[in-house]
C-alpha cells in the first residue's frame, strides 16, 4: 500500500508540474515578444544614431570644403595681382605671358 500511494503523488505532482508549466508557457512567450520587440527598437535607434552621425561628418567636410576653396579662391586671387603688379612693374622684354583670366593660370609663349 505504501507503494501505491507513493506512486500517486509523483503521479499526481507531475500532473501538476505539467498544468503549471502549461500556465508559465504564455507568460514566459510574452516575455520572449517583448524582448524581441524591444531589441529590434533598439537596433532602429542606433541605425538612426548612426546614420545621423554620418549626416554629420559629412555636413563638415562639406563645409570644410567649402572654406578650403573660399581660401584658396582668394590665395589664387592675391597671386593673381600679384602677377598683374610684377608684371606692369618689369622693364625687360618678356619669353613668354601668363594668362590671367582663367582660374588655372597657364604659360604662353610668344
Amino acid at each position: 500500500m505504501v507503494d501505491w500511494i507513493s506512486d500517486l503523488l509523483i503521479f499526481s505532482a507531475g500532473i501538476a508540474a505539467g498544468i503549471l508549466l502549461m500556465l508559465m508557457q504564455p507568460v514566459l512567450s510574452a516575455a520572449r515578444q517583448r524582448r524581441t520587440k524591444l531589441l529590434a527598437a533598439r537596433e532602429r535607434i542606433l541605425a538612426n544614431i548612426k546614420e545621423q552621425h554620418e549626416k554629420e561628418i559629412l555636413d563638415e567636410a562639406l563645409r570644410t570644403t567649402e572654406a578650403i576653396r573660399g581660401e584658396l579662391d582668394k590665395t589664387r586671387d592675391t597671386l593673381r595681382k600679384t602677377l598683374l603688379t610684377v608684371s606692369e612693374a618689369g622693364d625687360g622684354p618678356s619669353v613668354g605671358s601668363v594668362d590671367l583670366s582663367a582660374p588655372g593660370a597657364k604659360k604662353q609663349t610668344s
